[in-house]
């Protein structure tokens, strides 16, 4: 099994974003739209546009968790908490990715405001932590988070987000600074039941990549979701359930060449 475990991770872990601390959107919401999430409201902007949170009505509560090509050495799980406080919204989230091979923590801690009804900001302050087994050792470094949306017209939002402006880096064995990333975006509501969202993803040090994907509610209960993105292509679909205070979001995320990745979240609205 240890031999099976370092073998995915040494084929894997080149093509895999959070090698090296790069963010990862979660929450099956926005994946199952491409991962274009930069201009709506979730608890899961907690990992896509911390201004998102702004939008939040009530205090929500939500679990996440995927397994990359559907290997459980490469799961990943999440948990966040959101409580809207006037005009503001205060959130707190941890993510672990790996087993005793290899590890990387995150834990979050984020503000966002409404500065009208067209503009939410949001700020966050992220710890992360990269561990290697077999006394590899390993390392930490504090980065930041901000994001922005605007209301344009009354069907369409825009959004931008910049991870790691600070331009932090990780220390110890590694030696390597941590990704910068900017993304920006549109979401065009076009009534109550359809959504379209597209953006653009840039790591200063690498190719833009492109995200689009839409959401449908045919009934109240009900949300139907695809998408698409590059860098690789991948092919995104979802569903979600709204049980009165319950909301329960699946996702698939499939790559040709590796298979499919399946993921959920739970989340719990408190009135």
């Amino acid at each position: 099994m240890r031999k099976t475990s370092t073998f995915l991770f040494a084929a894997f872990l080149p093509v895999f974003a959070m090698a090296q601390g790069e963010p990862v959107t979660t929450g099956a919401r926005f994946a199952g739209m491409g991962y274009a999430g930069v201009t709506m409201s979730d608890l899961w902007n907690v990992s896509g546009n911390q201004a998102g949170l702004a939008g939040l009505e009530h205090p929500v509560a939500g679990a996440y968790y995927q397994q990359h090509w559907l290997s459980p050495d490469l799961a990943m799980q999440g948990l966040a908490v959101a409580v809207p406080v006037g005009k503001g919204c205060f959130a707190a989230s941890a993510n672990s990715f790996g087993n005793d091979l290899y590890a990387q923590r995150t834990f979050g801690l984020a503000y966002a405001m409404k500065l009208s009804d067209d503009w939410r900001v949001g700020v966050q302050l992220d710890y992360l932590n990269l561990r290697l087994g077999e006394d590899y050792g390993s390392t930490g470094a504090v980065t930041a988070e901000v994001g922005v949306q605007a209301k344009i017209t009354e069907h369409l939002w825009v959004g931008a987000h910049l991870y790691n402006p600070n331009r932090a880096k990780l220390g110890g064995p590694y030696d390597e600074e941590v990704p910068t990333v900017f993304k920006a975006g549109l979401g065009y509501v076009f009534n109550d039941k359809v959504v379209m969202t597209g953006e653009v993803s840039k790591d200063i040090d690498r190719p833009e990549q492109y995200h689009a994907g839409i959401e449908y509610q045919p009934v109240k209960a009900l949300y139907l979701r695809t998408g698409i993105s590059t860098g690789p292509t991948k092919a995104h679909f979802g569903a979600g359930l709204r049980i009165k205070q319950l909301e329960l979001d699946i996702a698939a995320v499939l790559r040709s060449q590796l298979g499919l990745t399946p993921m959920l979240n739970l989340n719990y609205r408190f009135e």
